[in-house]
């Protein structure tokens, strides 16, 4: 098996793999959570509980707990998406009890000072701040807002000034009840260890919080009747841009043959538009493109840098290129390449016991329909010229979400491009 999942008695699961011919195991608890799951006052609240539980638990400060673990020769960090909290531990095998005790220490008994809260929400600021300097980065939330609008999806994973400004103490304590229950976690493990000995463990830890009750978010329903456009104005040597088309979700098998299509798109430096725009143009330094999925819905992405005056030109060849997937066939040996590149990075990136942890995690923390790793390749193996030219032909035929960053408001001339049947 790829997985064993045990329930404790308060509803939470435990899902792990071990790998004995590590020296490490890897430990991650997992929260149904995230920036969709949040209101617009309080956008930014996920990502700031992620900061704040490391600044001390009612039993150890801030401190104690980074000594806990780096003592032991071991590191921990977390990260928020849309759709999870990740709090994780890489550390060797003898040490597996610290491990689970500090993450179930941090994630139950977080103390949540004033003075912490205050100076974090500064620090929050600053990271907003910083990227918003950061064009290419900054662009893909001014794309994600043009895709998915006042929709959660639409908004920052950081929040707002004004949205963090809204949460205090109490409204932490509140999240903290609402979403770090039993019902709302997963303990995921990889690597080397003993399973008696660690359901023992996540038993002693974790099986005292309280069982709670499934949390829900709001589903986003795709209701575009024309395309979108976010440009900013900004003083940059280069425009970055993004351009996007609704996609599909987790569970939606058509996903495999989109993630083969997007390969051969922009998804590698053996791409169409990496090849047109990059090496036989010379154009932009950085041009590739994206397949991301949600639990209701999906994201078909291309992004670049470039100067503004290529920006035109590069356009028309991505449109081209497109126009070229949707109606001429994909040559057999170019799929192959593409579905064992797929394939070899999936599994060289579980040969990383993180990697394996947080693919088990994410998988059941999402909620999504579980696969192993065989299902996982034979569904990628089995998508054929048809299925790309398909879903080529669903997605982008749809309307066109673009967002910008540059000197230039050069919208008139994109949407002639864009919007050019």
């Amino acid at each position: 098996m790829d997985w064993e999942i045990a329930n404790l008695k308060n509803s939470m699961q435990v899902i792990h793999k071990q790998k004995s011919e590590y020296y490490s195991v890897s430990i991650g608890i997992l929260v149904r959570s995230g920036s969709r799951y949040e209101t617009p006052n309080y956008a930014g609240i996920s990502h700031f509980v992620e900061h704040l539980v490391f600044k001390g638990t009612k039993s150890r400060s801030a401190r104690e707990l980074k000594e806990s673990i780096e003592g032991k020769g071991g590191s921990f960090n977390a990260f928020t998406s849309e759709e999870v909290i990740c709090f994780y531990v890489k550390i060797l095998e003898p040490h597996l009890e610290t491990g689970i005790d500090i993450l179930s220490d941090m994630i139950k008994n977080p103390l949540f000072n004033p003075e912490e809260i205050n100076k974090e929400r500064n620090v929050i600021i600053e990271e907003i701040n910083m990227y918003r300097d950061f064009p290419a980065r900054y662009v893909f939330e001014l794309l994600n807002n043009a895709m998915f609008g006042d929709h959660p999806l639409g908004t920052s994973i950081l929040g707002t000034p004004e949205s963090l400004r809204n949460i205090n103490r109490e409204t932490l304590f509140n999240f903290v009840e609402n979403y770090h229950t039993g019902k709302n976690l997963v303990l995921s493990v990889a690597g080397r260890f003993n399973e008696d000995k660690l359901i023992k463990i996540a038993d002693k830890f974790l099986s005292n919080i309280k069982e709670g009750t499934d949390t829900s978010f709001v589903r986003f329903e795709e209701k575009m009747k024309t395309p979108s456009y976010k440009i900013k104005i900004k003083e940059t040597e280069q425009c970055h841009f993004c351009l996007g088309f609704h996609a599909y979700p987790r569970n939606d098998d058509r996903r495999f043959a989109l993630s083969v299509a997007n390969m051969i798109l922009g998804g590698n430096m053996s791409s169409r538009l990496f090849n047109e725009i990059r090496e036989n143009r010379g154009l932009a330094y950085d041009i590739r493109s994206y397949a991301r999925s949600y639990y209701d819905t999906g994201a078909a992405i291309i992004s670049a840098g470039l100067i503004p005056a290529n920006l035109i030109e590069s356009l028309k060849i991505i449109k081209e290129q497109i126009r070229i997937m949707i109606e001429q066939q994909v040559k057999e040996d170019e799929i192959e390449r593409a579905k064992e590149y797929l394939v070899s990075q999936f599994l060289m990136g579980l040969e990383d016991p993180m990697e394996y942890m947080l693919w088990i995690g994410e998988q059941l923390a999402a909620k999504e329909k579980m696969l192993s790793i065989n299902q996982v390749q034979s569904k990628i193996r089995a998508v054929t010229e048809k299925d790309i030219q398909d879903v080529c032909r669903d997605i982008f035929k749809k309307n066109p979400c673009f967002a910008m960053i540059g000197p230039e408001n050069k919208l008139d001339d994109v949407s002639k491009i864009l919007e050019d049947k």
